[in-house]
């Protein structure tokens, strides 16, 4: 009754490595725009959504998961609102602490989940 199936367990380590990689993304950005005047919130966008796509690619050359057919307009739709919401937060995060933006970064995250 106390054992973790594998699949839980693997879900467990997705969500601990997206959050990880959150917030080492975050405290990266946030270095290069207080410390090293990087100005540039949108070029850290487009990198962001570069590295994932790459990545993406990659896993999905790897067979980590298989593709699946999807209305063109929904990923289109889906990847302005995506790319939107990203530069956005990028934008915050030049003007505001690490704590605040990690709480908005959350929230717009739980309410992206449920509507």
């Amino acid at each position: 009754m106390g054992e973790i199936s594998g699949f839980q367990l693997g879900v467990l380590g997705a969500l601990f490595l997206s959050v990880a990689s959150s917030v080492s993304i975050v405290i990266c950005n946030k270095a290069l725009m207080s410390n090293l005047g990087f100005p540039f919130a949108t070029t850290l966008t487009s990198w962001h959504l570069m590295v994932t796509y790459c990545t993406l690619h990659v896993a999905q050359r790897l067979n980590f998961f298989e593709n699946k057919p999807i209305d063109m307009k929904t990923v289109m739709l889906f990847g302005i609102l995506n790319g939107v919401s990203i530069g956005f937060l990028n934008l915050s995060l030049g003007f505001n602490s690490i704590g605040f933006y990690q709480v908005q970064y959350w929230t717009n995250l739980a309410l992206m989940c449920f509507c």
